[in-house]
C-alpha cells in the first residue's frame, strides 16, 4: 500500500475512472447487442417477406414446396441466408441447405428470435407463419429465414476500434485529472508540512495559507491557532522572566550593597542595626515573593492538591475581615458585609478559598482612600455563588482589567513593598475551583471585583 496522500488519492481516482470504463464499456455491450438483436429480427422479417410470398404463391400454382424451395436456394445463398420450412412443432421438414431435415428447431423469444447451433456455426433465425391454403394439407407449420451470426457482429467489431480509442483518450485524460486533483489537495499539506518544521525550527512566527479542501483548510486553522497561543505563550514567559528579573534585581540590590557595607566597616554602631533591619526585610521580601511565585506556579499547573470539603462563604469572609481589622483600621477603612449569611455551601479547600478572599479584602483595603468604605455583597445565580468586593478609590486604568491578575502587576498606588501577586494567586485558587474572578469600573468611581464559585453539589 502506497504511504503517499498524493499517490494513493491518484490510484484511487483512476481505480474510479477504470471502473466507470469498465460499467460504461458492459452498458454500451449491452445496448449495442440489443440493437443488434432489434436490427437483426428487422433485417430478417425483411428478408423473409418476399420468400414466404413467393412459397405461398408457388403452393397455390400446385408446386411443391420443396420444388419451391430449391428455386430460392440461389436467392437465399445470395443474401447469405438459409430458407428452411417447419412443422407446427418446429420439426424441419425442408432445409435449402438439406442438413437439417428432420431436426428440432429451438423456440424463439418473445420477438420472434431464435438461435441454433449447426457444428461450430451459430445461426441466428426469425420465423413467419404459413397460411393453411399455403401449407398445402401437408402439416407445414412455418418458414424460417436463418443467416448466420458473424454477419451481424461485423457492425460490432467495426465499432470495437472506435471504442477503444475513445477508451484510451477518456483514461488518459482520467490520469491528468487524479494527478492535478492529488496535486491541489496535497499541496497544502505539503505547505503545511514546511511550516511545522519552521516553527520546530524556531520561527515561531510562522504561518500556513488556509488552502485545499475544507478538511485541510480546518487543519492549517488549527496550526495557525496552536501557533499563535504557542507564540504568545513564549512572549509571556519572556516577558515573565523580565519581571522577575526586575522584581528580584531591587531586593537582592539592597541586600548586597548593605551586606557589602557591614562587610567593609562602613556601617558601624548603631547603623549595623539599622542596615541588619533593612537586610532582613528584604530577605523577607524575596522569600515572600519566591513562594507566591512557586504557589502560583502549583495551582496553575495542578500540582498542588486541595482539599475538597463543604465551606461557608460566610465563615470565609467572616475570618478574612477578622484578620485585615487591624490594616484597615491602620488605613482608615471600614468594612460593609451583607448577603453572606444567605449563600450556600462551597465546596472546596477551606485554607485557599480563605486565602482568596483574604487576598481580595486586602487589595481593596490598600486601594481605597482613609476614611472610606469596602462593601462586600454575597449572592447567588445559576448555581454560582458571586463575592462583589467595591472599594472607592481611584478605578482600574485603562486596559488593567484583565493585566491585573498577572503576576507582578502592580497598580500606580500599589504599596512599594508588595510583590504584586496577591491577585494572581488569588485567580489561580477561583480557577481551581471551578471559578473566576473579574474586576471592572463602577459609577461614581472605584472598582470592583466579582468572585464567582460554583455551588456545593447535594449528594
Amino acid at each position: 500500500m502506497p504511504r503517499s496522500i498524493a499517490t494513493r488519492l491518484f490510484l484511487s481516482y483512476l481505480a474510479v475512472v477504470v471502473v466507470g470504463l469498465a460499467v460504461a464499456a458492459i452498458t454500451i455491450s449491452g445496448l449495442l447487442l440489443r440493437y443488434e438483436d432489434d436490427q437483426t429480427r428487422v433485417h430478417l422479417e425483411e428478408l423473409s417477406a418476399p420468400f414466404l410470398t413467393a412459397i405461398q404463391t408457388g403452393v397455390r400454382a400446385g408446386q411443391q414446396p420443396r420444388e419451391i424451395v430449391d428455386a430460392l436456394t440461389e436467392q437465399a445463398h445470395a443474401a447469405n441466408a438459409r430458407l428452411l420450412i417447419t412443422t407446427a412443432a418446429r420439426r424441419v421438414a425442408i432445409d435449402s441447405d438439406g442438413r437439417l431435415v428432420g431436426s428440432l428447431l429451438p423456440q424463439p423469444s418473445a420477438s420472434s428470435i431464435g438461435e441454433f447451433t449447426e457444428g461450430a456455426d451459430q445461426w441466428i433465425f426469425v420465423r413467419q407463419q404459413l397460411r393453411q391454403a399455403a401449407a398445402g394439407g401437408v402439416g407445414l407449420g412455418f418458414i424460417v429465414v436463418a443467416r448466420p451470426r458473424a454477419v451481424f457482429t461485423d457492425t460490432l467489431r467495426a465499432l470495437l476500434p472506435s471504442l477503444a480509442l475513445s477508451g484510451l483518450v477518456a483514461l488518459a485524460f482520467a490520469v491528468l485529472v487524479a494527478a492535478l486533483l492529488a496535486r491541489t489537495i496535497t499541496r497544502p499539506l505539503r505547505d503545511l508540512v514546511g511550516g511545522v518544521r519552521r516553527f520546530a525550527g524556531g520561527d515561531y512566527g510562522t504561518r500556513v495559507p488556509l488552502a485545499g479542501p475544507s478538511e485541510v483548510a480546518e487543519m492549517g486553522t488549527a496550526f495557525n491557532e496552536m501557533a499563535s497561543e504557542i507564540q504568545r505563550s513564549r512572549g509571556s514567559e519572556q516577558a515573565f522572566l523580565a519581571d522577575i528579573s526586575h522584581e528580584l534585581r531591587t531586593p537582592l540590590t539592597s541586600i548586597q550593597g548593605f551586606a557589602q557595607a557591614i562587610v567593609e566597616g562602613e556601617a558601624r554602631g548603631d547603623a549595623v542595626s539599622h542596615v541588619a533591619e533593612i537586610i532582613h526585610r528584604e530577605a523577607r521580601r524575596l522569600v515572600r515573593m519566591v513562594e507566591g511565585l512557586l504557589q502560583v506556579a502549583r495551582l496553575e499547573s495542578g500540582a498542588q492538591s486541595m482539599a475538597r470539603e463543604d465551606v461557608v462563604p460566610a465563615r470565609l469572609l467572616e475570618s478574612a475581615v477578622a484578620a485585615l481589622e487591624v490594616q484597615a483600621k491602620d488605613a482608615g477603612v471600614s468594612f460593609d458585609v451583607a448577603g453572606a449569611e444567605a449563600l450556600p455551601s462551597l465546596r472546596g479547600d477551606p485554607d485557599k478559598l480563605a486565602q482568596l478572599f483574604l487576598n481580595v479584602l486586602d487589595n481593596a483595603v490598600k486601594h481605597s482612600p482613609r476614611g472610606t468604605t469596602v462593601q462586600v455583597r454575597g449572592s447567588r445565580d445559576d448555581g454560582v455563588v458571586i463575592v462583589r468586593v467595591r472599594d472607592s478609590g481611584s478605578g482600574l486604568p485603562q486596559g488593567a482589567q484583565t493585566r491585573l491578575f498577572q503576576r507582578f502587576y502592580r497598580g500606580e498606588n500599589a504599596q512599594r513593598d508588595g510583590a504584586g501577586l496577591g491577585l494572581a494567586i488569588a485567580q489561580a485558587i477561583a480557577q481551581g475551583h471551578g471559578g473566576s474572578i473579574h474586576a471592572s469600573n463602577v459609577e461614581g468611581g472605584g472598582a470592583e471585583f466579582a468572585v464567582r464559585l460554583p455551588v456545593a453539589k447535594k449528594t
